[in-house]
């Protein structure tokens, strides 16, 4: 992610992010802007991460303490979440959520969207409230030199009929993360041409964390290939963090025309 914000906004922590999605047009509302429901639940799910975390355990939202929309967010941002642990009480855990949105790729720009505080209640197997034990929470970093360019969290929506994640969706998130460093290469809108290589190592789970990293592996005249390499975090009991794919794509850049340009130097 660009690391420079706009003339006197605030500057994205330098941490990783809880959660780092792209909106798509499913999620706008009437007006064209993305549904402010969408941010909140995308604010919800992030703040839940530490919370489940510290708990080590499941935990459910319980209040909402504050919640300001500072700017509205657009489909094709990269909307990156991050999320810290204020409090901590018997049971409760409440958390801070701030928003910072990528846009712009010809000339990009990161501003602060969203802000948030969160409480949560760690709960048992039978969904009863559970005291939080003394235990330091983990968070395992997937082992790879790669950026993060997306860190989300599946759905039963996106199950298979096996009880899986379904592999299109994954495909499918993979193919945003690696265009993501294709664009910003690029400076301009980018076209998928090729999926040269995808290899799926485990399956995913709902609740799992997926990260997902990319790297240029090459530029050419106007195609840009990417790695793309897929952890999941899992069990937050016992947290580990596991390899399910890695994948190779090739993107070329497009103008407002949806005609091949050319890339620039970098």
């Amino acid at each position: 992610m660009v690391d420079h914000a706009s003339p006197g906004a605030e500057a994205p922590p330098h941490t990783l992010p809880a959660l780092r999605v792209m909106p798509m047009p499913a999620d706008l509302n009437p007006a064209g802007d993305v549904f402010g429901g969408w941010i909140m639940a995308m604010v919800d799910v992030a703040g839940a991460l530490p919370a489940i975390r510290h708990a080590r355990s499941r935990v459910v939202t319980v209040a909402v303490n504050s919640f300001v929309f500072k700017q509205p967010v657009s489909v094709g941002d990269i909307v990156s979440f991050h999320a810290d642990v204020a409090a901590v009480g018997r049971s409760s855990i409440t958390v801070d959520v701030h928003v910072f949105a990528e846009r712009n790729p010809a000339d990009p720009v990161v501003v602060k969207v969203t802000e948030a505080r969160l409480t949560y209640v760690a709960i048992d197997a039978q969904g009863a409230k559970r005291v939080i034990g003394d235990s330091a929470p983990l968070c395992l970093m997937p082992p790879s030199p790669k950026e993060l360019v997306l860190r989300v969290v599946p759905m039963p929506a996106d199950l298979n009929p096996a009880g899986d994640v379904f592999g299109g969706w994954i495909m499918a998130m993979v193919d945003i993360a690696g265009a993501v460093p294709a664009t910003r290469r690029a400076r301009s809108k980018v076209a998928t041409v090729a999926v040269d290589s995808f290899l799926f190592k485990q399956p995913v789970s709902v609740g799992d964390v997926l990260s997902f990293h990319a790297e240029i592996v090459h530029v050419g005249k106007t195609s840009v290939t990417v790695d793309v390499e897929v952890f999941a975090e899992r069990n937050p009991e016992h947290p580990v963090v596991v390899k399910v794919t890695e994948a190779k794509l090739t993107y070329v850049a497009v103008d407002e025309f949806r005609a091949k340009r050319a890339i620039g130097p970098a």
